[in-house]
């Protein structure tokens, strides 16, 4: 019998509301489906997104521990997930977070009214404390801080070195087995040249590239990602810098075609365990990298410290660079292509990119 069959029957049994369902089953996502069809479609405004913010969870939890058992969870595990989601890895706006927040606590909520005993220790998501809204200040790296970003990038291979005799020699320097260090570092150009989200950039496939093949891409002067998916589900079409073009063709030539068989731009080296059939790199390994190459960055430039490095960092030092050179060609800022170029829908938060960050606002000012 199927949970929603279950959940059903046990209605039809009670007038008054049950104490508890013999739902079968102790799985998150699961559950998800019960809750989303039985309480949320028909009932809000835009479902659709509580989907999205609640599948997020669901992900996180079965990526934290490879199964996604209701009795397990704690308070622990939703703390996490809205630290992971706002200053350790996602970079969502306090306001996004906290409507993560509360998809989750209503889902709770339901469940502990429906089934106590699936969570034994009660609802999880009592006692997370919200984020509290921040003024709007783009968290954009400074120009000194990009170059020197760039320099730890084009020497990634030398960070991912095995550590052995061959090395300490100064011979030929061999990576890692499962290091892919042109991937990381075209990933950092990208995001830099094109201001992706982190979702976007694992979306994308190698035939949204133009051109695609490498040797073409490395004298093209104008290279761009065609349809990319963004936010409600809109597209949009991203160009790339010289340098974003040079490592991407590093990249696809010499060790995607080792990854390969599969559609993705991006992919997870070939030996990782928990490859995806579809080879696509998880949203926790795009973090992961994109920190640990921000930790690389500042063993190297100790006086430009960046971290935590986060992919949207990244995004918003796109944007604010993107504001200057308006400024600079044009005089001023038009927000309706800035809004194209990112993929925004509303200009609330087109405004932060107008304002930097307050060490690259002072660098401006000693300057007058």
């Amino acid at each position: 019998m199927t949970p929603r069959k279950a959940m059903k029957q046990n209605e039809n049994l009670h007038s008054a509301r049950p104490s508890f369902f013999s739902v079968p089953g102790d799985s998150l996502a699961q559950w998800m489906e019960l809750y989303l069809e039985l309480a949320v479609y028909g009932a809000y405004a835009d479902p659709e997104k509580i989907r999205r913010n609640l599948g997020r969870f669901v992900t996180y939890i079965q990526e934290k521990y490879g199964q996604d058992r209701l009795t397990t969870l704690t308070i622990r595990d939703v703390k996490s997930w809205r630290d992971d989601l706002y200053d350790k890895g996602e970079g969502y706006m306090p306001s996004s977070v906290n409507g993560h927040l509360d998809a989750v606590s209503g889902f709770f909520s339901w469940v502990y009214d429906k089934s106590p005993p699936l969570l034994p220790l009660g609802d999880p998501s009592k006692g997370v404390r919200r984020i509290a809204h921040m003024p709007l200040v783009a968290r954009a790296l400074s120009e000194q801080q990009v170059a020197s970003l760039k320099n730890a990038c084009d020497r990634l291979e030398w960070f991912y070195a095995k550590h052995d005799r061959k090395r300490s020699k100064g011979q030929v320097i061999e990576v890692r087995k499962n290091s892919r260090p042109k991937r990381d570092r075209a990933i950092v150009f990208t995001l830099l040249s094109t201001g992706l989200r982190r979702e976007e950039l694992r979306e994308l496939n190698l035939n949204q590239l133009d051109p695609r093949d490498p040797d073409r891409l490395k004298v093209a002067k104008i290279a761009r990602l065609r349809r990319v998916r963004g936010k409600g589900d809109t597209e949009r079409e991203v160009f790339l810098s010289l340098d974003a073009r040079q490592a991407l063709a590093a990249y696809i030539e010499t060790e995607r075609i080792q990854d390969a068989e599969a559609d993705a731009l991006f992919l997870t080296a070939r030996g990782i365990p928990a490859r995806k059939p579809d080879g696509r790199l998880s949203l926790q390994a795009i973090n992961q990298l994109v920190r640990r190459i921000g930790n690389f960055h500042d063993q190297c430039f100790p006086e430009r410290t960046l971290s935590p490095l986060q992919p949207h960092s990244l995004r918003h030092t796109f944007a604010f660079q993107l504001v200057n050179e308006m400024i600079r060609i044009k005089g001023g800022v038009d927000e309706s292509e800035l809004e194209r170029r990112l993929g925004h829908r509303s200009d609330q938060y087109i405004k932060i990119y107008a304002h930097g960050p307050e060490e690259v606002s002072q660098n401006y000012v000693e300057k007058l």
